[in-house]
C-alpha cells in the first residue's frame, strides 16, 4: 500500500480549443490536485496553455503540469526563462516536463537529432541549474550556454520531470531529473518496472532526494446521467480504465498507486471532452477519494 496520498489529476487533452482552456479549468480545478496540458505538434503551445491554466486555477491553487515540452525545439535557456516566469508568478504550482519529442514530428520540423538521449540529458541538466539561480557555462554535444544566469529566478524552483518510457531513458530520468512522466497505457507491473529503472539511475548518481512519478491514465467511466455507456470509438490502446462502475474504477486506481505512482493524471477519451472532465471532477474523483482516503486524500 502507498505510504503517502497520491495526487489525482486530469489532462486537458490537445483537442480542447485554446479558447475553452480558462473556463474549463475553472470549472473542474476545484475538485482536482492537478491539471496537465499537452504540447503536441501541431496543436497549441505548452507555455501559453500553462500560463492560462495557472491563472484560471489561481483560486483553487492546484498544480499545473506542462506535459511535455519537446527538447529538440526548445533550448535549455528558453525553457528556463519561460518556466521561471511562470514559477515566479505562480509560486509552487508549476510542474515542468520535458521529453525526447515524437521523432516523426521532430523530423517534420527539421529538429530530429542522432542521440535524443544525449540531448535530453543536456537539456534537463542545464535547465535545472538555471532555474536554481546558478550561473551556467556549459557546452555539450547539442547545447551551448555561456555565462548565463537568470535575472528573475524563482524562489520556489519548479520540479523538472522527464517524459520518457524506455529503460535507458528512465535511468536517465533517475540520474538527472526531479521526476518522471509515464504516458498512457502502463499496467501496474510496467509502473513498478519503471520505478526499478529510475531507482537504478538514482543509485548510480547517488541521489536520495524524492523522485515524483506521474502516470497518465486513459479513462472512461460513463456520463453523469448514467454510468455505463459503451466506450467511445477513440478508446486508447493498452492499459486503460474503462468501466461503468465508479467503485471498480477506484480499485483500479489503487492498483496503479500501489505500483509506485505519486500522481495519477486521468485522460478522458470521451467524445465530448468537456463532459468527460466534468464527470471526473463531479462524480469520479470525489467518490474515489471518499472510498480510498488513505490513498487519495485531498490535501
Amino acid at each position: 500500500m502507498t505510504t503517502a496520498p497520491v495526487a489525482l489529476g486530469a489532462m486537458l487533452r490537445r483537442e480542447l480549443p485554446p479558447a475553452r482552456l480558462a473556463e474549463v479549468s475553472r470549472g473542474v480545478g476545484h475538485a482536482l490536485d492537478e491539471l496537465w496540458i499537452v504540447e503536441d505538434l501541431p496543436f497549441a503551445g505548452g507555455i501559453a496553455q500553462a500560463a492560462v491554466v495557472l491563472d484560471a486555477t489561481a483560486e483553487a491553487g492546484i498544480t499545473v503540469g506542462h506535459g511535455i515540452a519537446p527538447a529538440p525545439f526548445r533550448t535549455p535557456a528558453a525553457l528556463a526563462m519561460e518556466w521561471a516566469t511562470l514559477a515566479v508568478m505562480h509560486p509552487g504550482r508549476l510542474h515542468a516536463g520535458v521529453g525526447h519529442g515524437v521523432q516523426s514530428w521532430m523530423a517534420q520540423l527539421g529538429e530530429k537529432v542522432a542521440s535524443p538521449l544525449t540531448l535530453l540529458e543536456e537539456t534537463i541538466t542545464i535547465t535545472r541549474s538555471l532555474l536554481a539561480g546558478e550561473r551556467v557555462d556549459a557546452e555539450g554535444r547539442y547545447t551551448t550556454v555561456r555565462d548565463v544566469e537568470l535575472v528573475f529566478p524563482p524562489e520556489t524552483v519548479p520540479p523538472v520531470s522527464a517524459g520518457v518510457m524506455g529503460p535507458r531513458s528512465l535511468e536517465l530520468a533517475g540520474r538527472v531529473a526531479d521526476g518522471t512522466v509515464l504516458p498512457e497505457g502502463r499496467t501496474p507491473a510496467e509502473i513498478a518496472e519503471a520505478r526499478e529503472h529510475i531507482d537504478r539511475g538514482r543509485t548510480a548518481a547517488g541521489r536520495t532526494d524524492p523522485h515524483r512519478l506521474t502516470v497518465f491514465v486513459g479513462f472512461h467511466c460513463g456520463s453523469m446521467d448514467h454510468l455505463g455507456p459503451p466506450p467511445p470509438p477513440d478508446a486508447p490502446e493498452g492499459h486503460a480504465i474503462v468501466t461503468p462502475d465508479v467503485d471498480e474504477a477506484g480499485a483500479m486506481l489503487v492498483e496503479l498507486a500501489d505500483a509506485g505512482a505519486d500522481s495519477l493524471v486521468l485522460v478522458p477519451f470521451d467524445e465530448d471532452l468537456e463532459r468527460g472532465l466534468r464527470v471526473l471532477a463531479e462524480v469520479v474523483v470525489p467518490a474515489v477519494r471518499a472510498a480510498h482516503p488513505a490513498h487519495f486524500a485531498l490535501d
